[in-house]
């Protein structure tokens, strides 16, 4: 099979699959959960843990607060490239949850 025949979820598998072969000092995640089914949302956090847990800096750029919660130790919330937000996760997560509930 072919690249340019692969849907954006195998696309995005093995782009993950790859970033995380690599052993990286840092690993870029950009909006990574927002593709594919369930299952490999779940092995892809699962592997996140992990990757962190081997001393990887990880930069997890989501629109999921339950991810960010659940990943996150520290967290920036950015309004149209305006940090307004930056901290613990739980509580950039609530800044951001309160601007959207006004």
């Amino acid at each position: 099979m072919k690249l340019k025949n692969f849907s954006s979820g195998m696309n995005a598998r093995l782009a993950f699959s790859t970033a995380i072969a690599t052993e990286p000092d840092i690993l870029l995640l950009d909006e990574i959960l927002a593709v594919g089914d369930i299952e490999f949302q779940r092995k892809c956090m699962d592997e996140i843990i992990n990757v962190n847990k081997n001393g990887t800096t990880i930069v997890f750029v989501s629109h999921s607060v339950e991810a960010v919660r659940d990943l996150c130790e520290r967290a920036m919330f950015l309004d149209n490239g305006e940090v307004v937000a930056i901290g613990a996760a739980d509580e950039v997560v609530n800044t951001y949850l309160n601007s959207v509930a006004e």
